[in-house]
């Protein structure tokens, strides 16, 4: 069993700990969107969901582009990966994957 690196996670929780990250990150599951996508699917004011973001890039579970004025968000889908995984295997809760239902 590996060791837990609380640094690490709690940075992961911290980020995953608020429901309105939580809301970003399931819009961005499916596709990158600029913040005022995300305040406009939301309905919160963009300082607000600029700090959310900023929160979940800092933990790397979002990353950002640039192209030209527009700043465009998506998942990090790799990272959030490697986090639950890791997670778990420090626990040692095995995960296998969901079976599709019919």
């Amino acid at each position: 069993m590996a060791k837990i690196n609380e640094k690490i996670y709690s940075k992961y929780f911290k980020a995953f700990g608020d429901p309105t990250r939580l809301k970003i990150l399931s819009l961005l599951a499916s596709k990158e969107m600029t913040v005022n996508e995300i305040t406009d699917q939301i309905g919160l004011k963009q300082p607000t969901i600029s700090r959310h973001l900023a929160i979940l890039r800092e933990a790397e579970v979002v990353v950002d582009r640039r192209d030209g004025q527009q700043v465009f968000y998506s998942l990090n889908k790799q990272n959030v990966g490697n986090c639950c995984q890791g997670f778990c295997s420090c626990l040692a809760i095995g995960i296998k994957p969901e079976k599709k239902r019919k």
